[in-house]
């Protein structure tokens, strides 16, 4: 068991994957009212079904979008990454943007305390194939060490909402329409049905990733591994648990090439001595400034649009 994980948590979405309006619409609804949440008719402002207001706050918060403005409060208030992203004047509300998908993917996996299932499966679990039955099981193995309170019908739910999280929903006719809205993430390709029941990862080169998200994700990872120290093995980015190789599925040979255009421009260096891989930055107020990176992309992006 990884000495990481403090606590477990396999509840909170109500049995839904996010959805495309829902940043926006949690993040606008606090902004308007920090106690939104603690309405009755919430739903009525939100404009979903009652039973999702619950899960738009959930996931809101897991994604760092929302927080509480004090430990025992139950009023919320919009974090910088959810005004700058959903904001009245966001960078994207409507979820356009490639780079968008990638870093609220990033954002759910990192925050292992609320979203347990994602951390371990994309960070921790060795296989490369797995079925809802496996997966269930072996993350039920790993709360009762944990000697959590998760039973295992909680993380077959949990589970089931992952899934649908990554992989296109089937139209049926046994199912609420509501039940059959696609994710974001789905657009992301992390995980196949191979055949019915079966997943798989897709791993290597990921195109649509933009370098910039990856460099954001790798200073967030590496402060909180190794704040301070301006050095990080290669390895551990691309392998250790929470890392960005690990959560974007990365090939050794993608990971470096990414590395390699950062490089450029953003004071990253790969080096390679006798063998042994490490990555560099060339400069502390990197891991302070992660903010103009994520806006450097999304002004790019937008000029190119423009210019389009």
């Amino acid at each position: 068991m990884n000495g990481q994980l403090d606590k477990l948590s396999f509840t909170g979405h109500e049995t839904f994957p996010f959805r495309y309006p829902w940043p926006a619409k949690g993040v606008r609804g606090v902004l308007d009212d920090g106690g939104l949440f603690g309405h009755d008719d919430a739903f009525v402002t939100l404009g979903v079904g009652k039973n999702m207001v619950r899960s738009i706050r959930h996931w809101c918060e897991t994604l760092g979008l929302i927080e509480r403005i004090a430990i025992n409060s139950i009023d919320m208030k919009a974090t910088d990454l959810g005004l700058f992203l959903f904001g009245p004047e966001g960078w994207d509300p409507f979820i356009e943007y490639p780079g968008t998908p990638w870093l609220l993917h990033w954002m759910l996996v990192r925050s292992r305390d609320r979203a347990s299932a994602w951390y371990l499966l994309f960070t921790q679990y060795s296989g490369n194939q797995f079925t809802r039955d496996e997966l269930t099981m072996w993350l039920s193995g790993i709360a009762r060490q944990a000697e959590t309170r998760a039973t295992e019908a909680s993380i077959k739910r949990d589970v089931n909402v992952l899934i649908r999280t990554y992989v296109p929903s089937r139209v049926s006719r046994n199912l609420p329409k509501e039940e059959t809205f696609d994710s974001p993430l789905v657009q992301l390709g992390l995980i196949n049905e191979i055949e019915n029941g079966v997943f798989s990862f897709s791993r290597g080169m990921k195109p649509s990733l933009p370098d910039e998200v990856f460099l954001y994700a790798l200073l967030d990872y590496w402060r909180n591994q190794a704040e301070g120290s301006l050095s990080m093995s290669f390895e551990k980015a691309l392998y250790g648990p929470g890392s960005p190789g690990a959560t974007f599925k990365l090939s050794s040979n993608a990971c470096a090439e990414i590395l390699e255009r950062i490089a450029e421009n953003h004071g990253i260096r790969l080096d390679e001595t006798a063998g042994m891989r490490t990555i560099f930055s060339d400069s502390g107020s990197l891991m302070t400034d992660t903010r103009n990176i994520l806006a450097g992309y999304y002004s790019a992006t937008m000029l190119e649009e423009v210019a389009a």
